[in-house]
């Protein structure tokens, strides 16, 4: 229940430990991803109908904001994406397998990568594609 919230924040915060769905190793603000997923949950739930699961979540995001502030720790992609597997009638067990799936793309890219240059690919490297590319919104693409 959204009202349980604060008290189940305070106690994993004073207790040092991690909120799930919170932080990320390279954004130190909110994943653009969880943005849209957001945004996307907003829609989905205004269309069809709110969740006590979704409401939770609200809160969450509010009270772990506040209480977090300035510590660089935001919802993440997996925040808003099981919220939005669950609207849509997923099972739990194919959450995981899923948020895999969607990544395999990338995974073999770098391996391939991997594999021509001989080299690991870390989040901090030189970026040396196409630079002011122009932003497409999602309602375009």
């Amino acid at each position: 229940e959204p009202r349980q919230v604060r008290s189940y924040i305070e106690e994993q915060v004073h207790a040092k430990q991690k909120l799930m769905g919170f932080g990320h190793r390279v954004y130190k603000v909110k994943d653009p991803r969880a943005t849209i997923l957001q945004t996307l949950c907003e829609r989905l739930f205004k269309e069809c109908g709110s969740s006590p699961l979704y409401e939770v979540a609200v809160e969450v995001e509010r009270v772990a904001e506040e209480l977090l502030k300035g510590k660089g720790i935001y919802p993440n992609v997996d925040f808003y994406s099981g919220i939005v597997y669950d609207k849509m009638g997923i099972e739990t067990d194919l959450f995981t397998p899923l948020f895999a799936i969607a990544r395999v793309s990338g995974w073999l890219a770098h391996w391939l990568e991997q594999l021509r240059e001989n080299k690991l690919f870390r989040p901090d490297q030189i970026y040396s594609g196409e630079h002011n590319r122009p932003y497409v919104p999602i309602e375009q693409r």
